[in-house]
């Protein structure tokens, strides 16, 4: 018997996603999970410093603490942020669903994806369209460090569990179907390109926070987004997603011109969760690290992003 259908949260996704890693780390390491909750905390101060420094940001992502961190800080706010652009962006809603109503599947291409956080937009937007018929969702991944592959997993089976939970096993009757192919790629190198052969036929390419964890205005990954757009099929949507600031957007015009994008007008947007997505959705995740004894933290529950859509011509 199928439970009453709740539409997706993502605090609601991430809590088994956080609740599992923990208790991972807390066993392989030896270590208590007031152990973990505290290496989880210092991680966070230490991105939040490293965000803001002005600099080429230092992130320990090889460590699972550092990317248990960003779960638990960021990732339900940079997937509400995506997911806003999905739905209220007229021409990349309209390429989205386009697409998916004629092929019921849709060739995603994420730069720096490994977190997972353009997966649970796409599974909250898909679940709210109601397009009465399933979308494969086809990821191509490419992030330099590989060990985010256990949180995209993480999230990949939590969105499964829901969407069996709410619709039944028969996954044709689901909103969305997930899959994914994660490639260690270095996005400012392009030596191995033509050797990959043709796996770039996407229809939405994402480039999420990609340049400002760069930082600087970096010739070898304006190399790579060329070498990719001159393979990438003709009307492909690439979705720029950014701090605000006119660095950001020199930056981002500079990436579009030298690829031969055409780049829409930037839109400066911000916002908070949606209605009923909150941070107590996490349970006991939420309670321990948010009342830690001396620095608890709380996830960020706001966003406030620049962007622009570029379209391959």
């Amino acid at each position: 018997m199928l439970s009453k259908q709740v539409g997706v949260k993502f605090f609601d996704l991430l809590r088994p996603v956080l609740t599992k890693r923990m208790e991972y780390v807390g066993k392989h390491d030896k270590l208590t999970p007031e152990q973990v909750r505290q290496l989880i905390l210092d991680e966070a101060d230490r991105n939040h410093a490293q965000w803001y420094s002005n600099d080429v940001p230092d992130l320990n992502y090889h460590l699972p603490a550092c990317r248990l961190a960003y779960l638990y800080i960021v990732a339900a706010a940079n997937a509400t942020t995506f997911k806003w652009i999905l739905k209220n962006d007229p021409d990349l809603y309209q390429h989205v669903t386009g697409i998916a109503k004629a092929k019921r599947q849709l060739n995603v291409c994420a730069f720096g994806a490994g977190p997972g956080t353009e997966l649970l937009a796409f599974a909250k937007f898909f679940d709210e369209e109601k397009l009465g018929h399933a979308v494969q969702v086809e990821f191509q991944l490419l992030d330099i460090e590989k060990a985010w592959l256990d949180s995209w997993h993480g999230i990949r089976d939590a969105i499964k569990d829901h969407f069996r939970t709410s619709y039944g096993p028969d996954f044709s009757s689901w909103p969305m179907f997930p899959n994914g192919n994660f490639m260690d790629q270095d996005v400012t190198k392009t030596d191995e390109l033509d050797n990959l052969g043709d796996i770039w036929s996407h229809d939405v390419f994402v480039i999420n926070f990609v340049l400002s964890e760069l930082f600087h205005d970096d010739p070898g990954f304006r190399a790579f987004m060329t070498a990719v757009t001159s393979r990438a099929p003709k009307g492909s949507r690439f979705v720029f997603i950014e701090r605000r600031g006119g660095m950001w957007e020199r930056r981002m015009t500079n990436c579009a011109k030298e690829a031969g994008l055409r780049l829409s007008p930037f839109q400066e947007k911000s916002g908070w969760m949606d209605p009923g997505d909150g941070e107590l959705l996490l349970g006991e995740v939420y309670d321990q690290l948010s009342k830690a004894p001396g620095k608890g933290k709380s996830p960020r529950n706001s966003w406030r992003v620049v962007y622009s859509i570029g379209v391959k011509e």
